[in-house]
């Protein structure tokens, strides 16, 4: 396998971890809809002129507009779900929902990308999953509240729809180009965040011209960092098995946490811990068995 995939993989690891650090400040800032809208623009103008030849060719090319609609409509989908369920549940019990991202992506590439694998990859992969799962998980008090939580079927779903972005991600990049699979489910959210403003009677230039004097930074790193992060993962899915991709870069959350005990000081569980060294030690030898 690639090495440059590997390292590819990596990049979107820590670009999405970084991100969601100063997505988090953008989002509490600005709004969710304003956070994806900046995310769009960068993606979809940044990369314009890197494949504006490719727009009309792929737009001719009837046969793979399944593909195109899909990853764009599962895109949306999942990330709406995604943050509407952090918004309705406790973050303890809407997070380690986020660990079935993994599993349905290794489901899809396994059963309809016919990646197979060897079973050390695999299992490696699965305790990953675990360990990515142990992470996010604050208190298994919290857990037996689950089926009350008000946002646990829209983290179900995001989670789903994430795993399922994964695959069809990948097999866009495949398809197309990785830069074009990114501007294009970019310029989509663009679309549909701009929409959304509108009936939501928030589409303001000048407050969203303001939004962006008053919080340049924060808005410039989380839209930077996960554009990077999207092209990296895009990248990694044609040099490597789209799964492996997937289990590298998923470990974001895991470095996340890393970021929190570091630089908010704050404090883990023992199986918290536990998960992080589980997480890191899967996908480290993940790498070294799969160059």
């Amino acid at each position: 396998m690639s090495f440059l995939g590997i390292i590819f993989a990596f990049g979107a690891l820590f670009g999405w971890a970084t991100g969601d650090f100063f997505i988090q400040r953008t989002t509490r800032a600005v709004g969710i809809i304003k956070s994806l809208l900046f995310i769009g623009l960068v993606g979809s103008i940044g990369l314009l002129p890197f494949i504006y030849d490719e727009i009309l060719p792929a737009f001719r090319a009837t046969g793979e507009w399944p593909l195109l609609i899909s990853v764009c409509v599962v895109v949306i989908l999942a990330a709406f779900s995604n943050f509407q369920g952090l918004k309705l549940g406790k973050l303890s019990v809407v997070l380690p929902l986020t660990g079935l991202e993994l599993p349905v992506t290794i489901l899809l590439t396994t059963l309809i990308g016919k990646e197979l694998l060897s079973p050390t990859i695999y299992v490696l992969m699965m305790t990953a999953a675990l360990g990515i799962t142990l992470t996010t998980i604050m208190s298994w008090r919290d857990l037996r509240g689950l089926k009350l939580e008000g946002g646990t079927l829209y983290a179900l779903g995001g989670a789903v729809g994430l795993g399922i972005t994964n695959y069809l991600v990948g097999q866009a990049s495949r398809a197309y180009s990785p830069l074009f699979t990114i501007w294009l489910t970019h310029t989509v959210s663009v679309i549909v965040a701009v929409i959304v403003l509108h009936r939501l009677g928030s589409l303001d230039l000048k407050t969203i011209l303001s939004d962006i004097k008053k919080n340049p930074s924060i808005i410039v790193l989380q839209s930077f960092l996960d554009n990077a992060a999207w092209i990296s993962y895009a990248y990694a899915t044609i040099l490597i098995p789209i799964g492996i991709a997937a289990t590298i870069s998923e470990s974001f959350i895991v470095v996340g946490a890393l970021y929190g005990v570091i630089l908010n000081k704050e404090k883990l569980k023992k199986h918290q811990f536990f998960g992080i060294g589980l997480a890191l030690f899967s996908i480290l030898l993940l790498a070294a068995l799969a160059e």
